[in-house]
């Protein structure tokens, strides 16, 4: 569940809460207080259905699981966006830990991409040629990992976990076993592509890392040193793509 979805359902039991208690408290409205007044009884009764109902529908609701689907990949998506879509994977028995592993990665890379934009803007001056090469290829690498992680989420969605599951005992049915074979190759293949992905998004966020510090350090690094990192970082870039 989202922190939203969590917050608006926490407000709406509390304002029930209230109702309830300032509608059948002695000393406030007390509705069932003076069970000969015909109208009071009447309105006490319509407040617990309408209360009741209330509940219903909002635990209806927010029990409801959103209708996982497809992300445009060519499209700029927050960090935020990418967390809460990659929530409704994680709670799979065969496939949640990779959904984790992705969030987890992405709250990394997300980091990552901010101490080193922040290493540049503090190293070279704002506007200045240094500063511009510098942060376009950061940039450019963080849009295409994002990218990446939205790939990866969209591969998430082939994953059935019912489906699986009753793969899991594909001979003791009376389908073809070489049918359901190349059903399990299937997802194994997908598994595997996301899981390099993985890879390669972990060794971009590793050679971000290694620039940052290196453009934080006192004394002077080599401006060939310093070209090597940002070729590297722009090779990764480019093989993060293939994963897109």
């Amino acid at each position: 569940m989202s922190k939203h979805k969590n917050l608006v359902f926490f407000i709406f039991g509390i304002i029930e809460a209230i109702i309830a208690v300032v509608c059948f408290s002695r000393g406030l409205v007390d509705l069932f207080g003076e069970f000969t007044n015909k109208f009071k009884l009447t309105v006490g009764v319509g407040v617990i259905v309408i209360l009741i109902v209330g509940f219903v529908l909002m635990s209806i609701w927010y029990l409801h699981e959103p209708k996982k689907k497809l992300m445009d990949e060519k499209a700029d998506y927050t960090y935020n966006d990418l967390n809460q879509v990659l929530s409704q994977y994680t709670k799979g028995k065969y496939f949640g830990p990779i959904a984790k592993t992705v969030m987890d990665q992405l709250g990394r890379l997300n980091s990552s991409c901010s101490r080193t934009k922040e290493a540049v803007s503090k190293k070279f001056d704002v506007g200045s040629m240094s500063y511009q090469k510098y942060y376009s290829i950061v940039d450019v690498a963080e849009k295409t990992a994002n990218q990446n992680v939205v790939a990866m989420t969209n591969r998430m969605k082939f994953f059935d976990e019912d489906e699986y599951a009753r793969l899991e005992n594909y001979r003791n049915d009376n389908i073809p076993d070489d049918i359901q074979e190349r059903q399990i190759a299937l997802y194994k293949e997908n598994q595997s592509r996301i899981e390099q992905a993985i890879a390669v998004n972990e060794n971009l966020i590793l050679k971000l890392d290694t620039l940052t510090m290196e453009l934080t350090k006192t004394n002077n690094v080599s401006e060939a040193s310093m070209d090597t990192m940002l070729s590297e970082i722009e090779e990764l870039t480019k093989e993060v793509k293939f994963y897109t």
